[in-house]
């Protein structure tokens, strides 16, 4: 089997876990630890803000050092800070020590290791099955939400939440860092070619980069080591001076003001829901933990389908309609109603929008290439993540003053909404001039 898929699988494996204890996993802390430390939910929310802020201000730094470092060392880095991040949560006695850990090694790790790892490597591996690979990487959010998120939120109800946490960090510097072996930079590192095709006739060494008139710069970029015939080729500088790079940005970052906020409060979201049938907060957690795996179920079966879909299709328009399925989602929950039947619609509408994260993935990767993805990634974090970060926080706030999520709601609506235009508008990048000159010299045809 072409080691590519080997990778996907570690990706996915590693990403389970991150969702499973933290992305899902985590919301189902947020009402145990409101109620021993004494807090409101936006003072919890609050660490969330600022874990978004520090995920988007070192998203520069960890995208160049994925380029510069390999996957492997940045997958590494965030199993060890996040393994131990949960650890030393179990200890909380007060506010300000859970926010020092919840920011500093929790938030550091999960935000900087992982996907942002394991993503750029896939799309060093895979360019015609670049939807698929990722969308195998992203059932791991599935994986994590069907199986590990439910298993934690139980387990947190039935002994407690440090013991959860002890345990979560145990089992992620045991699992993650080994993980993290099986992970190679690129298909040339290993003698390869992407998605495991022979070698091409076209083939050529770029080396460093031309101007277009034929001489070389004073200052040589260096970067993909191969290019193929068609192949995009971006410097960093180069995407983020088109406005492709900027409406992919925005479309993820109005995408992104409605999950970092739905995803975090999930539990407590589901639980106000429930209670307007008349059910009491103890009753209604359990079930909300238990439909927290349903979604992640359905994300389980959508995910590689969209995926391989993307590779068929446009990635734009399927994201699009995927935005749809999240505003419906959200609708589908405004009248605080409590039935059943209204939840599930939810879940399984909110699993088809979080496809859209890995179609976002592949999407940069086909229009810039290989050469600074993981760069581009990591700037693409900065705008996201302050675009973002406030979210849990007035969610959090309109509850404790309204005792309601209605009002949260309607403007995450509106964000979605403007995500599937957003996706419909990004335009294809020209070419860079450095590139044409490649081909005007016959080169890379």
């Amino acid at each position: 089997m072409f080691y590519g898929w080997w990778i996907a699988i570690a990706s996915a494996g590693a990403d389970s876990l991150k969702h499973g204890t933290f992305n899902k996993g985590f919301t189902s802390y947020i009402i145990p630890l409101r109620a021993e430390l004494g807090i409101s939910l936006a003072a919890v929310s609050f660490a969330e803000m600022l874990g978004r802020m520090e995920g988007g201000l070192q998203g520069p730094l960890m995208g160049w050092a994925t380029d510069r470092f390999g996957p492997r060392i940045i997958l590494m880095f965030g199993g060890l800070t996040s393994g131990l991040g949960f650890i030393l949560l179990s200890f909380s006695q007060n506010y300000l020590y859970f926010v020092i850990i919840f920011v500093g090694l929790l938030s550091l790790g999960f935000r900087a290791g992982y996907n942002n790892a394991t993503m750029p490597a896939l799309n060093q591996w895979f360019r015609r099955h670049r939807g698929l690979a990722m969308g195998i990487a992203g059932t791991g959010n599935a994986i994590g939400g069907t199986a590990i998120a439910p298993l934690m939120g139980f387990l947190v109800l039935s002994a407690g939440w440090r013991p959860a946490a002890f345990i979560s960090g145990v089992v992620i510097l045991a699992v993650v860092i080994p993980m993290s072996l099986l992970i190679r930079r690129n298909p040339e590192s290993m003698g390869l070619r992407p998605d495991g095709d022979p070698i091409p006739e076209d083939e050529v060494n770029i080396g460093p980069a031309v101007t277009p008139g034929g001489e070389r710069p004073k200052k040589e970029i260096y970067g993909a080591a191969i290019l193929h015939a068609g192949e995009p080729d971006f410097t960093a500088p180069e995407a983020m001076k088109t406005p492709t790079y900027w409406m992919l940005v925005l479309a993820v970052g109005m995408r992104n003001v409605v999950h970092s906020g739905t995803q975090f409060l999930l539990v407590p979201l589901v639980v106000w829901f429930l209670m307007g049938s008349g059910r009491t907060e103890g009753n209604a957690q359990p079930i909300a933990v238990a439909f927290v795996g349903v979604m992640s179920f359905s994300l389980l079966l959508m995910t590689p389908l969209i995926g391989w879909l993307g590779d068929r299709w446009s990635k734009q328009k399927l994201s699009s309609a995927c935005m749809i399925g999240g505003a419906l989602s959200l609708l589908a929950l405004v009248n605080g109603a409590g039935h059943i039947w209204q939840v599930v619609i939810f879940v399984v509408l909110a699993a088809f929008s979080e496809t859209a994260n890995p179609l976002a993935w592949a999407i940069m990767g086909d229009f810039f290439g290989r050469r600074s993805y993981a760069t581009l990634r990591g700037w693409q974090h900065l705008p996201d993540q302050l675009m973002s970060m406030s979210t849990p926080v007035w969610m959090g706030i309109i509850f404790d003053h309204t005792g309601s999520f209605k009002w949260a709601l309607i403007p995450l609506v509106i964000f979605y909404c403007l995500a599937a235009v957003f996706y419909l508008l990004i335009p294809s990048p020209r070419t860079p001039a450095r590139v044409r000159a490649y081909r005007q010299q016959g080169l890379g045809r």
